[in-house]
């Protein structure tokens, strides 16, 4: 969690952030924070964006933005007066707060995927943008397009590990862009799985299979059982899939 680390440190400039994957956004990460006490900030990755889909995962910045060795990190903090500016051109390379939904921004995008609609990466890009505007019939509609050159289980059996994650996280929006329709929201999901079985996307699975187990909850806590054992079924489901023909 690195809570500990954090009030230690927080006074030499040092800071943590925090990224939650849950598909249903704010609340539920926000409820387990709380839960937790947890006071440095945190972001949520509900179209698993990042690209992050094992978790925890602990990446240790320096004062440049250099992602570093987390051998021995604890030694190589700094005291804050030491720590570097943030220049024009450092700040250049990210979007400011609001541009990520700004309508030329999702028009790029837009004739990126009009241009080749089976790149997974555009695609997976523009689906997140328009699922944050609740736009899901355009989500699917673009997400639709870009799985149809694909055949999950010969990517999944090539063992290219990054085509399956896209493919995997592009699934999975196609589950959240499905909303309302259960039995698509399952399929979708569950494939999503089939590529990529982590952690993360196992418990998004758990949560849309039966919500009844995470909702309501006391402080956002969810049936670890149910859980543990959905993922124990999914990964058995898996391997019957990759073992089967090419139709199955």
């Amino acid at each position: 969690m690195r809570q500990r680390e954090f009030e230690k440190y927080r006074d030499m400039g040092f800071t943590v952030v925090g990224i939650a994957l849950d598909s249903e956004g704010i609340e539920p990460a926000k409820l387990y924070y709380e839960k937790y006490n947890v006071t440095f900030p945190a972001l949520v990755d509900p179209n698993y964006a990042t690209g992050l889909t094992a978790v925890p995962k602990t990446f240790f910045v320096n004062e440049h933005g250099v992602v570093q060795d987390k051998k021995d990190w604890e030694q190589k903090l700094k005291p804050a007066t030491e720590l570097a500016l943030v220049t024009d051109e450092i700040r250049d390379r990210w979007s400011q707060p609001g541009r990520r939904l700004a309508p030329e921004q999702i028009a790029r995008l837009v004739e990126a995927h009009l241009a080749n609609p089976a790149n997974l990466s555009t695609a997976i890009e523009l689906a997140s943008r328009y699922l944050d505007l609740d736009l899901h019939s355009e989500a699917r509609q673009v997400l639709q397009a870009a799985v149809r050159d694909y055949e999950p289980k010969q990517v999944a059996r090539a063992s290219n590990r990054e085509k399956s994650r896209l493919l995997g996280q592009a699934y999975f929006q196609l589950a959240r862009a499905s909303k309302g329709n259960r039995e698509e929201e399952v399929r979708y999901a569950t494939t999503s799985f089939y590529l990529n079985p982590s952690v993360g996307f196992g418990k998004q699975i758990s949560r849309i299979i039966a919500p009844e187990k995470f909702d309501h909850r006391p402080k956002g806590d969810f049936d670890n059982a149910f859980r543990e054992g959905t993922l124990r079924r999914l990964r058995a489901e898996r391997n019957a899939w990759l073992q089967g023909g090419a139709g199955e």
